[in-house]
């Protein structure tokens, strides 16, 4: 698995700055922090060439295998409007294994997990499927041209992405070096910055309060239920 994303070096270097990119990539240190060793990492260099030093905003994901031969490449690729989160993607919610309805447990048991999904987004995906030998005109996946250089340079010792924190601190270098704000200007921007940066925290982590409320409204269900169908066997007793 690899994560394509713009380093901070990149995003400064580019045609208009840091401030292009400010609002529109969003990664929290917090995430980086939590995946720096894992060297899945790779900069973000944009395809073709005359596209370098403007910043992408595009989510595009690849699932790529290699064919026994080794000559041609098949798998997927999806380009659309999701973020890589829980509220774009989903969450798999089951039902609950336990109540205090007699009876309740039978029909919880018979319920099948569901897909909580919060956003509403649009994708498109594309399949190449595995060619036969034979058909020498099928294309391979890696023919498939994507807005970024493939396969995409992995992070080198000290990068760092364009992360929400690493965009603020490279402003405020750039504004005292140059001197066009004054401390106290900065300082509120600073502020402004920081809780934008808190709201995406709390992005990351609403998927996993929307999904307990979800099911906090999935068990009063059942147990509405479970007292409906009890309620309609003692009517039938009677």
């Amino acid at each position: 698995m690899k994560i394509v994303f713009p380093t901070i070096e990149r995003v400064k270097n580019g045609a208009h700055g840091i401030l292009p990119s400010r609002f529109m990539l969003s990664l929290s240190e917090k995430t980086w922090q939590r995946l720096r060793t894992t060297s899945i990492f790779c900069d973000a260099v944009p395809n073709p060439d005359i596209r370098i030093g403007y910043p992408m905003h595009v989510k595009v994901a690849r699932r790529r295998f290699h064919s026994k031969t080794g000559k041609t490449s098949f798998g997927w690729i999806y380009s659309g409007s999701h973020n890589f989160s829980a509220a774009a993607w989903g969450q798999i919610v089951h039902p609950p294994s336990q109540s205090k309805i007699p009876g309740a447990r039978a029909i919880a048991n018979e319920l099948s997990p569901r897909l909580h999904i919060c956003n509403y987004e649009l994708g498109i995906l594309i399949v190449v499927p595995p060619s036969k030998e034979a058909d020498k005109e099928s294309l391979g996946l890696d023919e498939v041209i994507l807005p970024f250089v493939t396969p995409a340079p992995k992070y080198r010792e000290g990068d760092r992405p364009a992360t929400t924190k690493a965009m603020r601190e490279a402003l405020a270098v750039a504004a005292v070096a140059e001197g066009e704000i004054s401390a106290a200007v900065f300082a509120a921007e600073d502020g402004d910055v920081q809780e934008e940066e808190e709201e995406e925290e709390e992005e990351e982590e609403e998927g996993i309060s929307e999904t307990a409320e979800f099911v906090a409204e999935e068990k009063e269900e059942e147990r509405i239920y479970a007292e409906m169908l009890w309620s309609q066997m003692d009517s039938s007793e009677t």
